[in-house]
Parts: structure tokens; C-alpha cells; sequence
């Protein structure tokens, strides 16, 4: 019988049947000599049959939640924010230019886009301020439909939070409205923000 194949029960009743050399009251030296030759050969089985187990349970798991070799599993994220007070021009894109996260480069700060790296459901944040005695009115975009707004005025806040189902390939972006004469404050107080929650299938026909 091949010994990596012995079964791992009959392995352990074969320990539990050798008496340990310490506490046997045999005086049989070949007795002793024999149990320890068994000892070192069933010790030896557990070895090998456990180095030929491990690889088998690693590709298993691997399989299991879908590990490809040479694949990325960063879960995509980044935080950026607006380092200078602007005055926003009609339906222009909010550029936030100081990058503090972007976990799988799916930000460009010089479009003010994040284009989505993976499937998956996402949690979307963004925080725009406006100045004394200024409107602020923006909104959260995805590809070209406009979905979330915000709205500050004289040193408020607007702020969104959302869960959002997005697919590899869409936008999603901070827009201004299409308004002149609005202010935005920059100084790190306006932020947009996106990372995986986990990944899934955008059901058909959902935001």
C-alpha cells in the first residue's frame, strides 16, 4: 500500500496503539527498538500526507472565491480633495486636485472622473462648500445622468452619501450646475470620495 495514502484515522489509532518509550516497563530492547521504528514511520506518513493536503486545500479556497493568478484584489478606493477657492464655470465637472487615496487608479485629477475598475456595490461621498455670501449648487453624476444633489451657501455644506451598483467602465463625477456667479471654497473643505463595498452584478435597469 502506497503510505501517502493511508487514512488519517487509522494513522492516529496506530499512534494511539505505541507506547511511548519513557513510560513502557518492557524490557524487551528489540520490543522498544520496533515501537520507535513504527513511531518514526507513521510520523513521517502524517508529514508527507500533509504537504500533498495543503496545496489541494490552498487551490481549493483559491477557487472558491475566485482568485486568478496575477489578479489585482485591492478593493478600488480614493479620496481627493479641493486645495483652492474657485469660482466653478456652468455645468463644469469639479476638478478636486489634491489626491489623498486611489487604490487601483480609477481617479483622474485632471478630469475630476472616476471610472469604475470593477463590479461591484460602492459607497460614494462628497462634501462641497461654498463662501461668504455665496450659492453652491453641484450634483453627483454617473455617465450622463444626473442623480444626487448638493448645496451650500454662505460657508455651509451640501453633502451626499450613497450606495451605489456600478459596473466596470461607468463615470461618476461631481458636476456644478449650470448657474454663474457661484463660489466654491477650497482649502481641503470640499472632498469627493468612492470605495468597493464588495463586489456584485448591477441588477438590469438599477442606478
Amino acid at each position: 500500500m502506497d503510505q501517502t495514502k493511508l487514512h488519517p484515522f487509522l494513522i492516529i489509532m496506530l499512534i494511539s496503539c505505541v507506547p511511548s518509550m519513557n513510560g513502557s516497563q518492557d524490557p524487551d530492547k528489540n520490543s522498544t527498538k520496533l515501537n520507535q521504528v513504527l513511531k518514526d514511520y507513521i510520523m513521517k506518513t502524517v508529514e508527507e500526507v500533509t504537504d500533498q493536503r495543503i496545496p489541494i486545500i490552498k487551490n481549493t479556497v483559491m477557487e472558491d472565491i475566485g482568485y486568478e493568478k496575477g489578479q489585482i484584489h485591492e478593493r478600488p478606493a480614493f479620496t481627493a480633495s479641493f486645495s483652492v477657492d474657485d469660482w466653478p464655470e456652468p455645468n463644469e465637472i469639479i476638478k478636486f486636485d489634491h489626491v489623498w487615496l486611489n487604490v487601483g487608479n480609477g481617479y483622474d485629477a485632471t478630469t475630476g472622473v472616476f471610472t469604475v475598475p470593477r463590479n461591484g456595490l460602492y459607497s460614494v461621498t462628497g462634501t462641497l462648500m461654498s463662501v461668504d455670501a455665496k450659492n453652491l449648487h453641484c450634483h453627483l453624476w454617473k455617465n450622463n445622468d444626473l442623480i444626487i444633489g448638493l448645496f451650500g451657501h454662505d460657508y455651509s455644506s451640501g453633502t451626499l452619501n450613497s450606495a451605489m451598483l456600478l459596473e466596470k467602465g461607468e463615470t461618476i463625477y461631481i458636476k456644478h450646475d449650470n448657474k454663474v456667479g457661484e463660489q466654491m471654497l477650497g482649502r481641503h473643505y470640499s472632498m469627493f470620495s468612492a470605495f468597493l463595498i464588495n463586489e456584485q452584478e448591477p441588477p438590469s435597469g438599477d442606478i
